[in-house]
């Protein structure tokens, strides 16, 4: 069984080295975010790898690297953040210096311990040299990085959650589709996370000794973290590039405000707003360009000549709905039509209609009709 464990945490170095190559020789409009996480990578695999050297019960050999790993532990959640921010478009609150000082000091604490064999560094840690200001000092490096551990994990987690459900948010204000922005993936692995620092809590709380299966199994979940990133990871950095939207509401309040606090400095009087939603209307009944499987504000906007801002604020004080149901009611009502009037698939009315799957289609269709397309042609037609 001990086997199994390093063999599924070997596979785990071995994807995040090849990880880690494949985006240093990548050099596109994700560059920045690649930074993030090649540094990710290369911690998890130095974190993976005395992970394998303990279980294999080699860790005496090798008290150093475990020495190294306790400075380490701080920077994870910090770098996870700023691979989140720049995935998003958002920009990092504080300094990296702010960020990272956690671990800095945790390196600054060790130095003078790092400075003895591996033996005398096992026995200072076991409490087994007594008499000497080590005494007190590693139980204040312990704690400490205990301390750490619970204010990361207060901070960041949360942080991580707010910024993707405020990302979701955005994307139903600028985009017609949400099929290639997938957040999903994301939220698992700020869960896997979370799951990670709570069993290095209890790792830190009860000791190695007394954690020694949570241990085996942190370090099975960290594999699993970095194997996920290398199948999902460098895709997802691209989409997100592609299609960056109007990321800059991300660092304030707006999504929790309601339409009245949102708009409320806005230069759009009624009347002028009213204006603008009827010449809006009258283009999507005209032009069709919903049919567009890639629509963004941005885009209609250029189309009506109108700044997005005001476009935004037209469809959701007038129409009182989002840019992604205001467009995908148009394609609803499209291909309710094509549904009565033809013999195609249901998945050509979805493509036909505007839509880039047949899982968006039935989801949307089925919120605005109550009932699948292939329902209402067969109730209808």
């Amino acid at each position: 069984m001990l086997s199994v464990h390093i063999i599924l945490i070997s596979i785990g170095i071995v994807q995040a080295l090849v990880l880690t190559i494949a985006m240093l020789s990548k050099k596109n409009e994700a560059n920045s975010t690649h930074k993030w996480l090649v540094a990710l990578c290369l911690l998890l695999a130095i974190s993976l790898t005395e992970g394998a050297i303990d279980i294999a019960g080699l860790d005496q050999q090798f008290a150093h690297l475990s020495l190294l790993i306790l400075p380490i532990n701080g920077l994870f959640l910090p770098l996870y953040y700023a691979y989140i921010s720049d995935m998003v478009g958002s920009k990092l609150k504080g300094s990296l210096l702010l960020h990272f000082s956690p671990s800095l000091l945790i390196l600054l604490m060790i130095l003078p311990v790092a400075l003895f064999n591996s033996s005398t560094i096992i026995e200072l840690f076991n409490g087994d040299i007594q008499g000497t200001y080590f005494d007190i000092w590693i139980p204040i490096i312990l704690f400490s990085l205990l301390a750490i551990a619970i204010a990361q994990a207060s901070y960041y987690i949360p942080t991580c959650f707010k910024l993707l459900s405020n990302y979701r948010i955005l994307i139903g204000e600028q985009l017609s589709f949400n099929e290639k922005v997938s957040l999903t993936w994301l939220k698992v692995m700020t869960s896997a996370l979370a799951i990670i620092w709570c069993m290095l809590i209890i790792i830190l709380l009860t000791g190695e000794l007394f954690s020694e299966h949570l241990l085996i199994a942190l370090h099975v979940i960290s594999a699993l973290l970095i194997i996920s990133l290398n199948i999902f990871g460098l895709q997802q950095v691209n989409i997100f590039k592609k299609l960056r939207i109007d990321t800059h509401k991300l660092t304030n309040k707006k999504t929790h405000m309601s339409e009245k606090e949102k708009y409320q400095h806005s230069s759009l009087d009624q009347a002028l707003a009213e204006k603008l939603c009827q010449s809006t209307l009258t283009f999507m009944e005209k032009e069709k360009p919903f049919l567009n499987n890639q629509l963004s504000l941005t885009s209609l906007a250029n189309s009506l000549d109108i700044p997005p801002h005001y476009l935004s604020q037209v469809i959701n004080q007038i129409t009182k709905r989002n840019f992604f149901e205001f467009i995908n009611g148009y394609r609803v009502a499209f291909a309710k039509e094509l549904l009565l009037n033809s013999n195609d698939t249901v998945l050509k009315v979805a493509m036909d209609s505007g839509f880039n799957s047949k899982t968006t289609f039935y989801k949307v269709f089925k919120k605005d009709v109550l009932m699948s397309p292939s329902e209402y042609r067969q109730a209808n037609k």
